[in-house]
């Protein structure tokens, strides 16, 4: 039972001293206190099942705790962007758009050829680009996540998306030139 005591004070005492940090960092990302505060949850629980958390120095809890967060943040966005809905008083608007047939498979081409040149990058240029583009995140927040600077992570995206151009271009019906 001691032992228990012992590691429910050490879980309330990491719980207590980072609390709003986190919470505040997550704040910044989401768009709503009840998104925080289940990431938050699913953060602290993370903490709570990781024994070994709790003798590491205060600066070493805490850049673990942000990295947890940073994933679990970034586990959110990609499940988020899988359930992108449409209101049911747009649906018509999206049926009278849709492209002809000849449309779609040029279309259908030009993204499987996107796609192969993204399979060539980084998984950290994919996850720049799907950050940047996708859900829209400002450099400054994005430079967060990846604990980088800002003027690295624009670096970084406009070396990436000549590459991605450069890779793009030289394919041609699906074969590498």
């Amino acid at each position: 039972m001691d032992e228990e005591t012992t590691r429910d004070e050490a879980n309330r005492t990491l719980y207590d001293r980072f609390t709003l940090i986190i919470f505040t960092y997550i704040c910044q990302r989401v768009s709503n206190k009840q998104d925080a505060e289940d990431l938050l949850v699913e953060v602290f629980l993370a903490a709570f099942n990781n024994e070994g958390l709790s003798r590491l120095p205060v600066a070493r809890q805490l850049a673990w705790l942000m990295r947890v967060t940073r994933n679990k943040l970034v586990d959110r966005h990609r499940h988020h962007a899988l359930l992108t809905l449409v209101p049911i008083e747009l649906a018509s608007d999206v049926e009278d758009g849709a492209p002809t047939p000849e449309q779609y498979a040029e279309q259908q081409e030009s993204y499987e050829r996107l796609y192969r040149a993204l399979e060539q990058l980084s998984s950290l240029q994919r996850e720049l680009l799907w950050l940047r583009h996708t859900k829209s995140l400002r450099f400054c927040d994005i430079a967060c996540l990846f604990e980088k600077s800002e003027v690295a992570v624009r670096q970084l995206y406009s070396r990436t998306l000549q590459q991605l151009r450069g890779i793009y271009h030289q394919t041609e019906g699906g074969k590498q030139r």
